[in-house]
């Protein structure tokens, strides 16, 4: 078989392409372009990284990229060292261990003959107690992606409104009852539900994984608003819990003081800080649209706790949204862009970082010594 990189040379140099070129027009650094003609895959970050790259490099040249990626993988698995356990010669069992387990067998036996004849009586129970009790989750401006089961709920704002909708069945397919009536999703299929019925999809759902004949396994799935607005609007006028009191007629609570958030660290020299918006006495949640125009592995940690990454294509887009901070990592920089929204139809664009480059950002607010709230955008190392 042919080498990875063999075929590449091979391929780019029947087109007459220097790598140059390519680096230009595929926004991998030139550096990567040689290591895979090399199969020099140790100046990657990661597997992923180099598998990424791969498979850019293989479509570019219009060669079979899945191909490329599959001997990528058979050739890290050839590297791996065989377990010594291995290559030492098993040996049968001896007599003794043979009369042991025959011996341990015919305990096994009428052990399970004591239980199935003394537990019919709580074989009810059993089988009560083994089912999954109901939970109900709540969605906020992030993705939520969990395995639910049937009779699991979601509570989701839009406006001043709370909306519930609920795990109906798992078969073939989810069907979840919402506020405009049942949707039915298959696995891989992403569906909208419009909440308010103004034909205005407010969420998105979509089925990652489900078994078909056992829907006691319940169904991954993954719910995110529809858009930056939607998220928005979730957040920003939805009732608190003192507003909720009060239109229901019990006396509001006091909110406990809030304390003052600590300084922003004094940004690294050299490092390039660019202010977005400006707030009054308090910041608010923001949403930051990411448009990709190529491919590259993106990473994403929302308010330190949220974190999310994987591989996206040209045309993909994602949104994020957050109260305080986001740090975004691209393996190529110029692949994302990025739009900054907040409350009162601001906007802010926004470049993640040059072709090739391994870019990472950071957007968070920030107090000002004279007491006001900023929102800048900060290069990190």
């Amino acid at each position: 078989m042919v080498p990875i990189g063999d075929q590449l040379r091979a391929a780019r140099e029947q087109k007459g392409l220097s790598l140059e070129r390519i680096a230009d027009e595929t926004n991998i650094a030139k550096r990567y372009l040689a290591a895979l003609e090399a199969e020099d895959f140790g100046v990657f970050p990661g597997d992923p990284y180099a598998i990424g790259f791969l498979r850019n490099y293989a479509e570019y040249l219009g060669l079979p990229s899945d191909d490329f990626v599959s001997s990528f993988k058979n050739l890290k698995i050839q590297e791996q060292p065989v377990p010594i356990n291995d290559l030492i010669p098993k040996r049968g069992p001896s007599t003794m261990m043979i009369v042991a387990a025959a011996a341990g067998g015919v305990i096994v036996i009428g052990l399970v003959l004591l239980l199935a004849l003394g537990g019919k009586k709580g074989g009810a129970v059993e089988s009560a107690g083994a089912h999954h009790a109901p939970v109900e989750y709540r969605l906020d401006r992030s993705p939520f992606e969990k395995r639910l089961y049937m009779g699991d709920s979601l509570l989701v704002n839009s406006g001043t409104d709370t909306y519930k909708l609920l795990i109906v069945s798992i078969s073939d397919a989810v069907t979840i009852d919402t506020p405009a009536g049942p949707s039915r999703l298959m696995l891989g299929e992403e569906g909208t539900i419009d909440l308010d019925k103004n034909n205005q999809p407010e969420l998105k759902v979509l089925v990652t994984d489900l078994s078909k004949k056992d829907s006691a396994k319940g169904a991954l799935l993954r719910f995110e608003y529809a858009s930056a607005a939607a998220a928005l609007k979730a957040s920003s006028e939805a009732p608190t819990p003192s507003e909720a009191q009060a239109a229901a007629g019990a006396p509001a609570a006091v909110p406990a003081p809030v304390p003052a958030a600590a300084p922003a660290a004094p940004a690294p020299a050299g490092a390039k800080n660019v202010v977005l918006f400006e707030a009054g006495k308090s910041p608010y949640p923001f949403v930051v649209s990411v448009t990709f125009r190529g491919s590259c592995m993106f990473r994403y940690e929302v308010d330190r706790k949220d974190r999310d990454e994987r591989y996206y294509r040209k045309g993909e887009t994602i949104s994020v949204s957050a109260n305080n901070s986001v740090k975004l990592w691209a393996s190529n920089g110029q692949s994302a862009k990025l739009s900054i929204q907040a409350s009162g139809g601001k906007s802010a664009d926004l470049d993640l970082g040059g072709p090739g480059e391994v870019s990472v950002k950071r957007i968070a607010w920030s107090q000002t010594d004279s007491g006001s709230w900023t929102l800048s955008a900060l290069d990190v190392d």
